[in-house]
């Protein structure tokens, strides 16, 4: 396969993966991203703004809101993060070992972005056809609307 994301570089240059975040679904483009960071790729996700959670809107909202009452202080944890490409970023970090030293270079590798910057313009994006939204789902919300809602965005 050609078109693998996940192929091996023969020439040893850093593989760059451009990953176009518009209706993927969350959880699924974490465990992909997480995987490829693992195997030494650097994971660059554009229009992270436009991932989407899947389940009903008032729930989802609500949920998080629960979660970012639990603070116990603003110098105490856990933190939630407000923007969309931190929201991201956050769901591929809990997939990943970051604890460890392999995890966390991992993690380094991965970048996110709202929108498109003009620096990655032009380049070949991918998608990742099984994170996709289903078309028969029909309850989901975009990391957009739940950054507007959680006062992030």
């Amino acid at each position: 396969m050609a078109n693998n994301p996940f192929e091996k570089s023969v020439d040893g240059k850093k593989d760059v993966v451009y990953v176009d975040g518009t209706r993927h679904v969350l959880g699924r483009l974490a465990s992909y991203a997480a995987k490829a960071a693992l195997e030494g790729k650097e994971i660059i996700i554009l229009n992270s703004e436009k991932v989407v959670m899947t389940g009903k809107k008032s729930f989802l909202i609500e949920n998080y809101k629960d979660r970012m009452k639990n603070i116990g202080g603003r110098h105490k944890g856990p933190f939630w993060p407000r923007r969309p490409d931190s929201i991201v970023r956050r769901a591929i970090k809990r997939m990943l070992p970051y604890k460890k030293t392999r995890g966390a270079q991992a993690f380094k590798r991965i970048k996110t972005f709202i929108g498109i910057p003009k620096e990655f313009e032009n380049v070949k994006m991918i998608d990742f056809p099984k994170a996709k939204l289903h078309e028969d789902e029909v309850k989901f919300i975009t990391i957009e609307e739940l950054s507007k809602q959680i006062g992030g965005f």
